[in-house]
């Protein structure tokens, strides 16, 4: 798909989406994670480009990866 770009990223992949909405490009992400399932995000923001609607995506399913794996590590760690 053109308007997908996809990043391996610390065991997610994650698909970056530029999905053509009248004159712009809604960028949306879908993270895969590691036990196969997937999550998707509703419409993140609307761009003139559709790099930029990829870019963004992606950017936003990195720092949702980053933030959840920093809440799991904190998790763990008072429970241990």
């Amino acid at each position: 798909m053109k308007d997908a770009i996809e990043l391996d990223f610390k065991g997610y992949l994650v698909t970056g989406l530029a999905v053509p909405d009248g004159t712009s490009f809604a960028a949306m992400v879908i993270v895969r994670l590691p036990s196969g399932d997937q999550v998707v995000s509703g419409l993140l923001n609307r761009f003139h480009e559709p790099y930029e609607a990829k870019r963004s995506a992606i950017e936003h399913g990195v720092s949702e990866i980053d933030r959840f794996l920093a809440a799991r590590r904190g998790l763990n760690a008072s429970m241990a």
